[in-house]
């Protein structure tokens, strides 16, 4: 017991009457989640389903479904959802990612053929009959095992593949999402609400307040303040129904979670933790994708694959569709060009007429078509020019000036042959023998000189409409 001022009752506190205390969640916790609480997806989830393979797809339906009554989606979800589920890498991604490896084995063997013509010829073998039979041999051997891998990869991904994805009423994730969710998505803010949303978002950003002041480095305003936006609607409904809340994310980032340290897991932010018990009067809950089936898997007798658990623990963390590789290789390749360029700027003593633009442009390309293959992607051909492709991202680098609005470069002859290449008129006759529908566009506007160095870099994923207007998913603040 403790005394309170005179005339008050004294308060019996316990160990966890404590703004920075937390209790670590048991299974019993989650149970009882599962049976009373609210359970919120974030937009991450509806995402994987059609990354994920068939098996995890089942896998989580199974467990959606069993939730199904206490399931409740912010409608910043939905319109998150809907932005995303047209990017090539979500639908197409099987595909994508099979095409990916199978290049990336083709290059294996071309480079063991390589690598053995320049041993014959080092040690003056390539004459010897006997020792090119046997090269030979083995050479037919390991391209007979890889045409069978890649067969096998190719295999896999169409079972994995979703058919019918082209059409709301043919897709199997729309199919089986809509009658699971209907009546269960909360309704939109105002414009005004979300005008004031934006704002408030920024704010929280500029003294990083959790949750979402990570993404205002890499995305739109209107994006970035998304999972703000999903926070401010999760409260509201919370204090209405009075039910503790659950959510699921595989966003792992750190204006979510408390990173895990050592043997400790990762749990809530604290200060995320203390608002919603404070605007709702409820507790906050969170688990990541993989952690709902192990948990769900036991709480309701289902017969979920550990496969899948793994499936959904390997993608957790990974919500930008260009990933920290890309970013750093884009970033790298405009530092090494500038050097390079500026190299050259000083040894023609030309002054404002060197070759320094020309340079820094080729320089650009040629770094990140190599960064490209040692990340296991590869390059196309468009219009005459070859642009690296990481991970189903077609990079398009474009230099400007500083101030030069982006939407001049966007007008650009070069990038017209990409528009034409990725979302060709259905009239119009290409003659790209690589065609890769699966593909999305990274435009990366930078402007460099030698006397102020690299001024801005900015990447902006998206795609082309069916107007053939590029329209710009993520925007990422590289420098």
């Amino acid at each position: 017991m403790v005394s309170n001022a005179a005339g008050k009752a004294p308060v019996n506190r316990g160990i966890f009457d404590c703004e920075e205390a937390y209790r670590t969640p048991t299974s019993s916790d989650f149970k009882r989640l599962f049976e009373s609480g609210m359970v919120i997806v974030d937009t991450n989830v509806l995402i994987n389903l059609y990354r994920s393979n068939g098996r995890t797809r089942r896998d989580t339906f199974a467990v959606l479904n069993r939730l199904k009554h206490q399931l409740w989606i912010p409608h910043q979800v939905l319109s998150e959802f809907w932005r995303n589920r047209d990017l090539p890498s979500v639908r197409g991604h099987h595909r994508a990612k099979a095409r990916t490896a199978c290049a990336a084995l083709d290059k294996t063997y071309r480079s063991m053929s390589d690598a053995v013509e320049r041993w014959l010829k080092d040690v003056h073998l390539d004459a010897d009959d006997t020792a090119k039979r046997r090269i030979e041999i083995h050479a037919k051997q390991v391209q007979a095992s890889l045409e069978e891998m890649k067969s096998y990869i190719k295999k896999q991904a169409e079972n994995d593949a979703l058919e019918g994805t082209e059409a709301t009423h043919t897709d199997p994730v729309i199919l089986q999402l809509e009658p699971l969710l209907s009546g269960r998505i909360g309704a939109p803010l105002s414009v005004d609400e979300l005008a004031e949303a934006v704002e408030e978002a920024k704010r929280r950003a500029d003294a990083e307040v959790p949750p979402g002041y990570a993404d205002f480095s890499s995305k739109p305003d209107d994006q970035a303040a998304g999972d703000y936006i999903i926070w401010r609607q999760a409260m509201s409904e919370a204090a209405q129904v009075k039910r503790d809340v659950l959510l699921i994310t595989g966003d792992i980032k750190e204006d979510w979670w408390t990173p895990r340290d050592g043997q400790n897991p990762a749990r809530p932010r604290a200060e995320l933790a203390r608002e919603m018990r404070k605007v709702a009067g409820v507790e906050l809950f969170m688990m990541t994708p993989s952690q709902l089936l192990a948990e769900a898997s036991d709480a309701f007798a289902l017969k979920v694959d550990e496969r899948s658990v793994s499936d959904l623990a390997s993608r957790e963390g990974t919500s930008h569709p260009l990933g920290h590789a890309i970013r750093n290789a884009i970033k790298s390749s405009i530092e090494n060009a500038h050097e390079r360029a500026s190299a050259v700027h000083r040894a023609s003593g030309l002054g404002a007429r060197s070759p320094y633009g020309f340079t820094m442009t080729q320089a650009v390309m040629e770094d990140l078509r190599a960064k490209a293959i040692a990340l296991g992607g590869d390059t196309v051909t468009i219009g005459g020019s070859s642009y690296p492709v990481i991970d189903g991202a077609l990079i398009v680098p474009l230099k400007s000036s500083l101030g030069q609005a982006p939407a001049r470069s966007m007008s650009s002859r070069r990038l017209q042959a990409v528009k034409n290449y990725l979302a060709p008129l259905k009239d119009m006759l290409t003659f790209e023998e690589d065609r890769r529908e699966d593909m999305y566009l990274v435009v990366v506007h930078y402007a460099s000189s030698p006397e102020n160095g690299i001024e801005y870099v900015e990447a902006r994923a998206g795609t082309f409409d069916q107007q053939g207007n590029f329209v710009v998913m993520y925007r990422y603040h590289l420098a």
